[in-house]
Order: structure tokens, then C-alpha cells, then sequence
């Protein structure tokens, strides 16, 4: 094979090579070994309503009252709208404010800025920070009360047979 040939063999496996390297997908780390950061401790007390078990830090009482009294004004609401009574009292954990709310150890995997609430399906618990914003907060209280409500229903049994978490398709959710 001469030179000449050689040198135009070079070209396309370079090209070919670029090619390949372009189009992996990237690769992104496991979650092992990416750790939350918890920098406190926190004095958690509860309060109890008639449908909810609120969890908070003493720093945060005055703002846990509120949020008590909009978390039964939305569960009248939301209990008109789905025909439907909490099975249990069920968690709500608050926290003062978004940096708290990204140590939490109650769901795993890490929680990004723009996350204002968690509601998570296994037991009904609503996590949420307070935003220091009295509608802002009352907004996303309700918004995650309606996946409290609609978890209690598919757990249920009830509401056209939707009796399995697992069959619930994920844009109901």
C-alpha cells in the first residue's frame, strides 16, 4: 500500500472516530457517593389538626399555625371536589425555608432549587419549606394536598377502581 493511500485511510477513521465520540450518550455518575449535605440538627415538635400531624422546628411556630389553618381550609375544599375523607391523619413536614428543606433526610435523592414541595406516594407524606411569601406558600400547600388526595384514593380502592398506586398513569400523578 503506498503512502498516498495511507495518509487518505486516515481522514474518514479520523472523521468516523469524532463521529462516534459525538454521538455517546453522556455519561452521568450514580448516586453513590453524592451525599445530602445536613449542616443542622433540628428540634422537630408536632402539632396536631384534625386530618394532619404537622412536623416542625420551634423557630418556625407562628408560620406552623398558618400553614395548619390553610391545610384544613384546603382539605374541606379538596374533600368537596373529590367526593372523598382522608382514610388517616396524615404528615406534613415543614421546614423554614429552602436550604433546611434540601438537607431533608425523609426522601432521598437530592431536591433542586426550583422543587417548592414533595408529596411522596408511599406514605402520604407532604415535605414543603416555607417561602416567606404567605400566598406562595398556601398555593403550593394546596397543590400538593391534591396529590395527598389523589395517593388516599388510589390506595383506597375507591374512584373507578384505581385500587393500585402502580396503575395510576404518571401525568395523573
Amino acid at each position: 500500500m503506498s503512502l498516498r493511500n495511507k495518509r487518505s485511510l486516515w481522514g474518514p477513521a479520523l472523521l468516523a472516530g469524532v463521529m462516534v465520540l459525538a454521538c455517546a450518550p453522556s455519561a452521568s455518575a450514580q448516586y453513590f457517593g453524592r451525599n445530602k449535605v445536613q449542616y443542622e440538627t433540628f428540634d422537630w415538635q408536632v402539632m396536631s389538626t384534625p386530618h394532619y400531624r404537622i412536623h416542625f422546628y420551634p423557630a418556625e411556630r407562628e408560620h406552623t399555625v398558618d400553614a395548619a389553618r390553610q391545610a384544613e381550609r384546603w382539605n374541606a375544599r379538596l374533600s368537596r371536589t373529590f367526593q372523598h375523607r382522608l382514610s388517616e391523619v396524615k404528615p406534613i413536614i415543614l421546614y423554614a425555608n429552602h436550604p433546611d428543606f434540601q438537607q431533608t433526610n425523609v426522601i432521598s435523592g437530592l431536591i433542586e432549587v426550583g422543587t417548592g414541595g414533595v408529596t411522596e406516594p408511599l406514605r402520604t407524606r407532604l415535605i414543603m419549606p416555607f417561602t416567606g411569601v404567605y400566598a406562595d406558600d398556601d398555593h403550593v400547600l394546596g397543590h400538593e394536598m391534591v396529590h395527598v388526595f389523589q395517593f388516599d384514593i388510589a390506595s383506597s380502592g375507591v374512584g373507578g377502581g384505581l385500587g393500585s398506586m402502580n396503575r395510576l398513569p404518571l401525568w395523573m400523578i
